[in-house]
């Protein structure tokens, strides 16, 4: 019996440590690829991911005299989030009107990406001038549930939008020992 329990416990031990540092290193990878560090593309051993979904203006969904008014030759895709964000900021200044209204997203934890209406504009704290009317949020961070919200703005209205992401990461175990018979 007393065999029995160290088995288990060693099993549990070796499940422990091998399951933190697969995780560990997962994450690792996510970031880097995500924040496009060498380290991070390093330690993936692949190369750097190209953004999906941008929304950039001009940029592969729209039409063809926009699209080959992009100056790089793969289009979006080579696009780095920096621009893409810069981009689209100004997109969204240059429609917003006379009557632009004002948003402030701030995030827990700091720097997740944010999209409004489908358009990435960048890590938070942001603020930046949408033009009045229905728009859509979305929040994501690494090991964190998206966040995703819809509102509406008035002409010439201020509103701040604070994200408190929760972890998606499971953050308790629960054993089970075999029953005493």
């Amino acid at each position: 019996m007393t065999l029995n329990i160290l088995r288990y416990s060693a099993a549990l031990f070796a499940f422990a440590i091998l399951g933190t540092a697969s995780v560990h290193a997962q994450g690792i990878v996510e970031y880097g690829v995500i924040t496009g560090t060498a380290a991070g593309a390093a330690a993936s051993a692949k190369p750097p991911v190209s953004l999906p979904n941008l929304g950039i203006p001009g940029g592969p969904a729209a039409t063809a005299p926009a699209a080959a008014a992009v100056s790089s030759p793969a289009g979006a895709a080579a696009m780095t989030p920096e621009a893409a964000a810069k981009a689209n900021l100004q997109f969204f200044q240059a429609h917003a009107g006379p009557t632009a209204a004002e948003i402030a997203v701030r995030t827990v934890p700091d720097h997740a990406s944010t999209w409004i209406d489908g358009k990435f504009v960048g890590p938070a704290p942001l603020t930046l001038k949408l033009a009045p009317g229905h728009h859509q949020i979305l929040v994501r961070a690494i090991a964190m549930h998206e966040y995703t919200q819809e509102f509406d703005l008035a002409a010439k209205q201020s509103q701040s939008i604070d994200v408190a992401l929760k972890s998606s990461v499971q953050n308790q175990v629960v054993i089970h020992w075999p029953s005493q018979k």
